[in-house]
């Protein structure tokens, strides 16, 4: 979860907000639109694409739950490879959330099986979706099949405790909830019932594309993400053997190098690293999203080197095809 948008400084209610960037507008509207192309639909395997005779691409939720967001992909993403969404459970209707990430990962490989039951299989996840898509791939080579990629977006294997789930930051999770829906988020620290404001605020927007969804949902919201950051969080992920494609936002204060440092005891196999002229928040943002699907269609046809070629090889895209074993 970021703060970047609203506030200067650390959460504790003293600072003076800051405007949006104009970044962050276009995030508001590209979710927006992402909502009303997927209809809102919470099913487990979310087809976003179908048909094409080449290898689907299997996309893990980001710490929302919901892997609409992966629509900015499609176009270019090129159109023979099917692109499916995995969900979290919890979001659609009740019932026990995961305890571990080892759960979520048997889970979305039994549904990926039962999608595409013959490997290789490709993942990819961004944000808190890349530890994700890392445990599927972990489950589906302990079962004896073959990921032929595996693609990091931008995060760290082990995240950070700063990153709150306590119930003092109940607001903070119901902003999150309006910022990575489309909303303007507008919850604060002092709120004294900051799920009524996130329903407020809902159901005074109609047309965003959640204004039909029952209170029950919508409430789900933010219990389904406390949920998920701590499973993320208690996680130690194992070693995957398949290729690993590293995406690096680099207008981040980490580096690239300590980025993929990171990942050195939980990958044995080559991994290529494409750095992408952004915050980690937007990578999913035209430009950005645009390399990234250049550097995906690249190695999924098994030509990583294609991807400079492909896609604008100014500075913003480095590093493309280049391994690091």
């Amino acid at each position: 979860m970021t703060t970047r948008e609203r506030e200067d400084g650390p959460v504790d209610g003293s600072r003076v907000k800051a405007l949006p960037a104009a970044e962050e507008f276009a995030w508001a509207r590209q979710r927006r639109a992402d909502i009303r192309r997927a209809g809102g639909v919470l099913d487990l395997v979310l087809p976003l694409r179908e048909g094409g005779a080449g290898p689907a691409l299997f996309c893990a939720p980001p710490l929302v739950g919901a892997s609409w967001c992966y629509l900015a992909l499609l176009p270019h993403l090129a159109p023979e490879h099917p692109v499916y969404g995995l969900q979290l459970r919890g979001l659609r209707r009740p019932e026990p959330l995961p305890v571990d990430m080892a759960e979520v990962a048997r889970d979305f490989a039994d549904r990926i099986r039962l999608t595409q039951p013959h490997g290789p299989y490709h993942l990819f996840g961004w944000s808190i979706g890349g530890n994700t898509a890392h445990a599927i791939a972990e489950e589906l080579e302990r079962r004896g099949h073959e990921v032929g990629l595996l693609v990091i977006g931008d995060t760290l294997p082990g995240l950070p405790n700063s990153l709150s789930v306590a119930d003092d930051d109940l607001w903070l999770v119901c902003d999150f909830v309006l910022r990575e829906l489309g909303y303007q988020p507008v919850v604060e620290p002092d709120d004294p019932d900051p799920v009524r404001r996130m329903l407020e605020v809902v159901r005074g927007r109609p047309g965003l594309g959640l204004h039909d969804w029952p209170d029950r949902q919508l409430l789900a919201l933010p219990h389904v993400i406390r949920n998920n950051l701590a499973v993320a969080q208690r996680h130690r992920p194992g070693r995957v053997r398949c290729p690993v494609l590293f995406l690096s936002a680099t207008e981040d204060e980490e580096t690239t190098e300590a980025k993929v440092a990171s990942w050195d005891d939980c990958v044995s196999g080559p991994v290529d690293v494409v750095e992408v002229d952004c915050l980690h928040e937007h990578m999913l943002l035209p430009e950005p999203v645009a390399r990234i699907g250049a550097a995906i269609t690249a190695r999924l046809a098994g030509n990583p080197k294609s991807s400079a070629a492909t896609a604008d090889t100014s500075e913003s895209l480095i590093a493309t095809g280049e391994s690091r074993t």
